[in-house]
């Protein structure tokens, strides 16, 4: 697995976006995979702010979350000293629900979080991913989209830095069995 750190300056630097909160960043996209979970993440909102319908919690949730730590088994937003926990099994039931032909054994929660973040914070992971670790990540936006989502194995963020664990055993090999992007 390949590890790398974002913090604020990266941001800035490699993308010339300033972000005031990173935990924040990861909810920066319009993302299906949070929409079933608004009212408990509505939760993390402080009193003023509940009550005012999806969009506007996924709006206030950028400047209110202080960690994010995403896992294959769960996602956990804290804000305060309120905690969100969103399990695998509980999206899992709701699309079993909805597409009860598709498989969710491959349910990738980190990844989907990844993608739920803006297009700034996937231009510095993907600079970063090609500087430090010589990766070559094509920038189409939908193949870009589909690595992150296949490889972004685990996420931790806080006040000061996200923490993005890549891993390119997840990602089509070549014919020789090496990693397409490498």
């Amino acid at each position: 697995m390949i590890a790398i750190e974002i913090d604020k300056r990266d941001l800035d630097e490699l993308t010339k976006t300033e972000v005031k909160n990173l935990p924040g960043a990861l909810f920066a996209g319009a993302s299906p995979l949070l929409k079933p979970f608004m009212k408990k993440l509505e939760a993390l909102l402080p009193q003023e702010n509940k009550g005012r319908g999806d969009s506007y919690v996924l709006c206030a949730l950028h400047s209110h979350i202080d960690e994010v730590h995403a896992d294959e088994s769960q996602i956990v937003v804290k804000s305060s000293d309120e905690i969100v926990e969103i399990r695998r099994e509980e999206l899992a039931e709701l699309m079993d629900e909805r597409y009860p032909t598709t498989g969710h054994q491959r349910l990738n929660l980190p990844g989907l979080l990844f993608l739920q973040s803006g297009p700034a914070l996937q231009s510095a992971s993907a600079i970063i991913l090609r500087q430090e670790h010589k990766l070559r990540i094509p920038d189409g936006r939908r193949t870009m989209r589909y690595i992150f989502h296949m490889g972004v194995v685990k996420l931790d963020a806080d006040k000061e830095k996200i923490k993005i664990g890549f891993d390119l055993e997840r990602l089509p090999k070549k014919a020789d069995g090496t990693s397409t992007l490498e």
